[in-house]
């Protein structure tokens, strides 16, 4: 069975230059499974930010995988919480798109907290399933001590997720208790 699938990764882009703020192992991670999705036979379309003035929207990464720049907020790379306050304006260019464009998706896949807020909201507008998968967790973060705290507005955010996601996808034991 041949799925056309929304991936979402508002923050990271899957294409871009690794070692930034927001590019790293998470976007090699979205970049090769959307590739290896795509040679199966599945439809991918990933939807990211834009994140610099000068893009092209809409990049093939692959046999049926393609990579979508949309506007939300500052053409730029900025913080990931910075990129809160422009969820639901990404959620609707996502709309929107799918829209112009004549789209049906058979699921959404987001990655990471700001991603599944997206998807989230899209769920209910498309009345599809969504799968999410964090890469990490606020409260395991906070919990381990490494860096900074993560913001509460991240924490409650991911457990409103957990809840309401139809699947939830745990990369370690600890994640999934």
């Amino acid at each position: 069975m041949q799925l056309k699938i929304a991936m979402l990764s508002v923050h990271s882009c899957p294409l871009g230059k690794l070692g930034g703020e927001n590019t790293g192992g998470m976007s090699v991670y979205i970049r090769e499974l959307c590739r290896e999705l795509g040679r199966q036979g599945h439809m991918v379309d990933v939807y990211t930010r834009a994140h610099e003035p000068v893009y092209n929207q809409i990049v093939e990464m692959g046999k049926n995988a393609r990579l979508i720049h949309l506007k939300a907020g500052q053409e730029e790379e900025i913080d990931k919480l910075a990129i809160y306050p422009h969820l639901a304006e990404f959620a609707w260019e996502v709309e929107n798109f799918r829209k112009d464009n004549g789209l049906n998706y058979d699921l959404i896949h987001s990655h990471y907290w700001l991603s599944g807020w997206v998807g989230r909201w899209i769920q209910r507008l498309w009345n599809i399933p969504h799968i999410a998968m964090f890469h990490t967790l606020g409260a395991v973060k906070n919990a381990i001590g490494i860096g900074m705290n993560e913001p509460d507005l991240r924490v409650e955010s991911e457990k409103v997720l957990i809840k309401g996601c139809d699947r939830i996808i745990a990369p370690t034991e600890r994640e999934k208790e």
